[in-house]
């Protein structure tokens, strides 16, 4: 009888477990996303795979003497969804598509909002606060930007570098 018991305790323990892995795995977050953007990104502009594209961006990669009060702009080859591209805080990691990073302060994203132009063609990323003189700075736009005919991903997540003004 207590072997019975005992049983009966794993297995509610097994489907307790199984219940609350199944419900945090439905949440709304991309994770698909996310990782990719960690992984699996190339430059504006040079995305070999289907789907819409990052053609440009400004500041472009590598560009150095930005201002410290710039605005972060990138340039789709197709009307997107503005719905789909946002700014991501730590506090709500639900959307994670355009994101500015200080590259001495890795994981911690700079906070700002993220605007569409009127053809949904050009993003344009505002940080509330102006940038640090001197500092090295990571955008990225993930796959979770999607086109607004189809709803079709980004072919390829993006991210590019730039330096702001030493002075």
């Amino acid at each position: 009888m207590k072997r019975f018991k005992a049983q009966q305790t794993y297995f509610a323990l097994i489907m307790l477990i199984l219940g609350v892995l199944l419900i945090a795995g439905c949440g709304k977050s991309d994770e698909a996303a996310l990782v990719g953007a960690q992984f699996d990104n190339v430059l504006p502009g040079t995305c070999g795979e289907g789907g819409p594209k990052v053609n440009s961006s400004d500041p472009a990669n590598n560009a150095v003497n930005v201002p410290i009060n710039t605005t972060i702009t990138a340039y789709f080859s197709e009307a997107m969804d503005s719905t789909t591209i946002a700014y991501t805080n730590q506090a709500d990691p639900q959307v994670v598509t355009f994101t500015l990073y200080d590259n001495d302060r890795p994981g911690v994203s700079i906070e700002g909002t993220v605007a569409m132009d009127l053809t949904n063609t050009i993003a344009t990323f505002k940080p509330t606060t102006d940038l640090e003189k001197g500092t090295k700075y990571t955008a990225t736009i993930t796959k979770y930007a999607k086109s607004a005919v189809g709803s079709t991903p980004l072919g390829c997540s993006y991210k590019w570098e730039f330096e702001t003004v030493d002075q």
